[in-house]
This record gives C-alpha cells, structure tokens and sequence, in this order.
C-alpha cells in the first residue's frame, strides 16, 4: 500500500482576510467575517491573533480546487490549543441535534500522553488517552462554518517519534438524541459542550466520564436555573463562576484545569474543564458522518516522516504541540501523629495529626521548549480530593467544590482520632503558572493544570 501524503496549503494573514482561497468564481467567507454562517461558540471567534500565538498547521483551502468539506487548523503556541475549522459545503440539512467531533491516536506506538486534557480535569498520568470527543448543541447545515477547540498535553517523546509510530486522526459526524440524562433527571437537550475520553460509539446508555467545557466566563448564565441539567448543584455552578472569576484576576481557586486570558481580543477568554456525571440515555435516530471515526489522519507536529503507508496531512508547524507535562505520577508522603489535649486520655480528646509532604523527586516538571524561557510565577499544591469522611472536621472556608468533587489545598490537618484513625486520603497536585511571551498583556495566559497522586504512608 502506498502512503498518501497530504500538503498542507499556505494560509498567509489569515486574520485580515476577508474570504478564504478558493478558484475563481467561489467566494467563502472566513468563520469570524460578519455574515458568515457559524456552528461555533462566539467566544472564540475573534481570538485568532498571530500576535497572540496563532499558527497554522493544516490547511486544505486553495485557489486550485476546492474540496468537499474544506477545513483548516490553527494552534496557539503559548496556551497549547488546537482549534479545527471546518466549512461544512457537502452535507444537506439533517435532524440532528448534536454536533460530534473528536480526535484519537492511530498508529500509537510510543502510547503518547498529548489528549489527556480532553474530557478530565483530574489527569492520571499513569493511564493515558487514545481518544477524546465532544459532543456539542449544534446542528449540522450546509455552507456554515463549524469549529472544535483541544487542549493538547506536551509529550516529549513525539521530537523523537516518526509518523509510522504516530498520528493524530480528526472525526466529524453527528447524531439525534431524543433524550439525556444527567445526574438521574431526564432532559431534551444540552446547552453546553460536554467532553469525555470515549469513542462516539460508546457515548450513550452508559454513565460517562466525562467533563463541561467552557470558554467563556458567560456560560454558565444559562444553567442557573436548571444546573442538574449538567449534572452539577446550584452550589457547584457558584462555585465556578467565582473561579473564573478569580483566575482570571490571577488567583486559583475551585478549578482543577483551566486557561486564563491570552486572547488580546476578549479579556474573559477562558478555556475551562470541569468534571461532572453524564449519562446520555437517549434513543439514536439519526447518524451520519461528514468525517467518520476513526477519522482523516494528520502528521503530528514535530515527528519525522516514516517509510510505513501511514497516510496524513503534513503540518506546516513543525514543532510539538502542547505547553506542559509532568513524567509521572506525583508521590505524596504521609506521616500520621496522634496526641491527647487532656487526662486521662478519652476518644473526645484525642486527635490525629495528617502531615502530607510533596516529593518533588517523583516526578519532573516538562515544559515545551517553546514556552520554556516565558514560564512566571510557578506554584504547586496538594489538594485533598472529596474529603467525605473528615468534612465536619474541616474548616469550611478552606473547602473548594470544584464539579462534583469537594476538595481544599492542605499540608496538614487534624481531625479526632476515631475519624482519622482509618482514614486515607485521596490527594493530587495542582499546578499553575503564567505564559509571559513577548508582546504579551500583564502576566500573559493563566494555566491551571492538576494530576493525582500516589499517597504513601511513612
């Protein structure tokens, strides 16, 4: 079998276009023009800046021939975003409901960690990813421009990986629901974008994990009147509207994985990953595909080209995407003491002391070398995850609630010995840093990333 190789065509000041290449006698505007047809969130729709950290990596527009469905890519270099634009020019209208798209490994060889962002906000770097999709409320119409935004995770090993051991495949299809369930209540629709390390084909009648995206700081006001329809409490929604609000002030809080600002154009540009219950119980009747799984198949940026017929686009960005990693699962050490405020010594006097310590040598911090030299005010914390049992214990101030999962930022805490005494907390480590690139507003983008731990007792 031969090896088909796919060029990627020139896209030079996409930003001042007005229309996209195209032969003569076709005129297709560009997704943000005034009057362009769209199938994507207005958030986004200005933030295409080069200034900003835009590149091109994929483009199939060209004044030679227009193609069925053409598409094109872009990745910003300093918040790790890949977002695919496609002008929907084949499709008839349909019944959909849900717009589904997503991206998957194949070949995988070297087992890349680079989706573990998508659809989780808690990431265990021990288990990595082979697919992510969304599942987003739009449908699907001709001449109408569609885009989808990932968080790619930098992995190191793809500089030294060729494409017969890997490649990035993109799918496009969609699918009429009648019904979803979130958290047991039964709705007709979902009004956000919903995320989850599963294939399309495993979406439905199974209890998902799954994550609410968001990106933009209004997108929550549509659920404050029915936040079960996410699968999360009034509580939970507060919650992270007051996050979003801090982070993009520059503090952290009641977010697990999170990007702040960037965006020169929209100063309450967020890119938000939050967890919470999915279970689409709904009865599939209408399915179609522009672009079916597993997908059409692109070169990862940065790998070298391979002998093995592995077909792809070739990347006109040919450095590794993504800003950030950590080699492995963080280690926290825990040391239990127990003492006594009185005598004789009772079972409501007696206390158990947990002190948790962060072994910086489990793991090492990965920074993509293009983002190296920018990296400013750098914090980790230990986070204690759904502290049920010790919760009357805690002072309340202290408690994040951040999805469906309660958590707060610790070193030590007591609690009386008959909760302590079996109990074993779950924590992980929450990192966050500022992207300060040249050009850049203030500290330049906020990134929040967190990754379970490993929890020994010493």
């Amino acid at each position: 079998m031969q090896k088909i190789v796919y060029i990627t065509y020139p896209l030079d000041n996409w930003e001042n276009l007005d229309f996209m290449p195209t032969p003569m006698g076709t005129q297709i505007l560009v997704p943000w023009a005034s009057g362009a047809a769209r199938g994507f969130s207005s958030d986004v729709l200005y933030d295409i800046k080069q200034s900003d950290g835009w590149v091109l990596v994929y483009n199939t527009f060209n004044t030679n021939i227009l193609q069925p469905n053409p598409w094109f890519a872009l990745y910003n270099k300093y918040r790790g975003l890949l977002r695919i634009y496609m002008y929907v020019n084949s499709a008839t209208s349909t019944p959909s409901s849900y717009l589904t798209t997503g991206l998957n490994l194949g070949p995988n060889a070297i087992n890349s960690s680079m989706l573990n962002y998508i659809g989780q906000d808690i990431v265990d770097v021990s288990q990595n990813n082979t697919t992510a999709t969304k599942v987003e409320p739009t449908q699907i119409a001709p001449y109408t421009w569609y885009a989808s935004q990932y968080e790619i995770a930098y992995d190191p090993k793809i500089s030294t990986s060729t494409t017969d051991q890997i490649n990035l495949n993109w799918f496009f299809q969609w699918t009429n629901v009648t019904t979803f369930a979130f958290s047991g209540n039964q709705y007709g629709s979902i009004n956000g974008t919903i995320s989850t390390p599963n294939q399309p084909s495993n979406l439905y009648s199974s209890l998902l994990k799954g994550a609410l995206e968001a990106t933009g700081i209004q997108v929550f006001d549509k659920y404050k009147n029915i936040p079960a329809s996410i699968g999360l409490s009034a509580n939970a929604i507060k919650a992270v509207e007051n996050g979003l609000s801090s982070g993009l002030s520059g503090v952290v809080t009641n977010v697990f994985s999170a990007i702040f600002g960037g965006s020169s154009s929209n100063s309450q540009e967020v890119n938000l990953t939050i967890n919470t219950q999915i279970h689409l119980d709904g009865t599939s009747t209408q399915n179609g595909a522009v672009i079916p799984y597993p997908g059409l198949g692109f070169f990862v940026p940065g790998t070298t080209m391979g002998n093995v017929a592995v077909n792809g686009y070739v990347p006109a960005y040919e450095t590794p995407l993504g800003i950030f990693n950590i080699s492995a699962k963080p280690i926290v050490h825990l040391v239990k003491s127990t003492y006594s405020t009185g005598t004789p010594q009772t079972i409501d006097n007696t206390f158990t002391n947990f002190s948790l310590t962060l072994d910086d040598n489990s793991f090492q911090k990965i920074f993509n070398p293009v983002v190296n030299s920018y990296i400013t005010n750098y914090n980790e914390s230990i986070m204690v995850i759904n502290p049920i049992t010790i919760i009357p214990y805690i002072d309340s101030t202290q408690l994040e609630t951040i999805g469906t999962i309660t958590a707060f930022q610790t070193n030590a805490f007591t609690v009386p010995s008959f909760v302590g005494a079996k109990y074993m907390p779950t924590a992980a480590i929450r990192i966050s840093f500022n992207v300060k690139y040249p050009g850049c507003s203030g500290n330049g983008p906020l990134i929040v990333k967190t990754f379970l731990a490993n929890v020994v007792t010493n």
